[in-house]
């Protein structure tokens, strides 16, 4: 490869240039703001051999895939990606998508960063949370990472070194006390939606995971639930029924508590088995969650059904049961039960306090 590297004074500081020659056209590379000439050598020298690889990566690169819009990439993608994805992910990945449908005709190889980060800007402006743009670009840039790593067609990825905004504080999860997780029972008088609202906060269970649930799953002599299966969308069909849990850690048991044993009992008088031996008849996981939703709001508790769930895991590790426990209860990976749940509730801090005041 021919090339050279330049360096001159520029802004009060130092900037290198590397011209180089590819397909028989010079282009640059260039980087400033160096307080010296010895401080960007080093710098310049990385970059080069940086462009050196990626030079020779694109002689590798597949040409049937050479003029490839980003439009007909993501449909190969997807139609890939759902061989291996539950639906729920394949229509996240497509909502994904949507967020930069105006880079939709422009060539896979063409999309650079800026253009990602224009994107990403429009999302702010509409008000967008950061967890939410980070989400999408997290499917993004796997998408991307298909295009480097399987197809051949581009040599890096744009969704890298996106600016996001500040975080103004770090949002925690919401979880009820036991005291108003209580209130808010006692003010569902429908017997179902109650059900499904005390197994989620005092069993930890997804709503998908409680809507799945049969009464074979209940073992009256151990006082366990054994989770099996969930209400989901079907692949490829795009509508709801019966399938394999989220991932191998989903399939779990989980302890009944003398209470939503009684409560299960009394449900099981008053509802009829139906033909499939399940213990609730509806059919729609986000329909459900979003009842249950406005249920809880209008009962004062702006919580959704989901984040019932971490009412419980807060509550068993208030109450000193370790992560690894909680993990496996909840269905997640001993990091993830760490990562979502390490922060401090006021029952941990004020037990702290009394350890404290009794040991100094």
């Amino acid at each position: 490869m021919e090339y050279n590297i330049t360096f001159r004074k520029k802004n009060k500081g130092w900037q290198f240039i590397i011209s180089y020659k590819f397909n028989g056209k010079w282009k640059q590379r260039s980087k400033q703001g160096f307080k010296s000439q010895k401080e960007a050598k080093p710098v310049a020298e990385a970059m080069l051999e940086d462009l050196k690889q990626e030079i020779k990566n694109q002689k590798h690169l597949n040409i049937e895939y050479k003029g490839i819009t980003l439009k007909k990439f993501s449909e190969i993608y997807l139609e890939h990606e759902t061989l291996y994805r539950e639906q729920n992910t394949i229509e996240m990945k497509e909502y994904s998508l949507k967020k930069i449908e105006i880079l939709e005709d422009m060539l896979l190889k063409d999309i650079s960063n800026l253009d990602i980060q224009k994107c990403v800007d429009t999302m702010i402006k509409e008000t967008l949370s950061k967890q939410t743009i980070k989400n999408y670009l997290s499917m993004l840039k796997a998408m991307f990472n298909s295009a480097i790593d399987q197809f051949n067609i581009i040599t890096s990825n744009p969704v890298t070194n996106i600016k996001l905004p500040e975080d103004k504080g770090l949002k925690e999860k919401k979880a009820l006390t036991q005291a108003e997780f209580k209130d808010l029972l006692d003010s569902i008088n429908d017997t179902r939606l109650n059900l499904i609202t005390l197994l989620a906060g005092s069993c930890g269970l997804r709503i998908g995971e409680i809507l799945g649930l049969k009464w074979s799953d209940i073992d009256e002599i151990n006082l366990t639930v054994s989770i099996k299966r969930q209400l989901k969308k079907i692949k490829k069909k795009k509508k709801y029924g019966i399938g394999s849990l989220k991932s191998k850690n989903s399939y779990r048991t989980v302890p009944l508590s003398d209470n939503v044993y009684k409560e299960l009992k009394n449900f099981k008088n008053i509802y009829p088995l139906n033909f499939d031996n399940r213990l609730f008849k509806f059919t729609n996981t986000a329909s459900m969650a979003s009842r249950l939703s406005e249920l809880y709001f209008k009962k004062g508790y702006d919580i959704s059904v989901h984040e019932l769930r971490h009412t419980y895991a807060t509550t068993l590790i208030a109450n000193g049961v370790d992560f690894k426990t909680v993990a496996k209860l909840m269905g997640h990976s001993v990091e993830q039960t760490i990562r979502t749940y390490s922060h401090v509730t006021d029952e941990m801090m004020k037990k702290a306090t009394q350890t404290i005041r009794s040991i100094f």
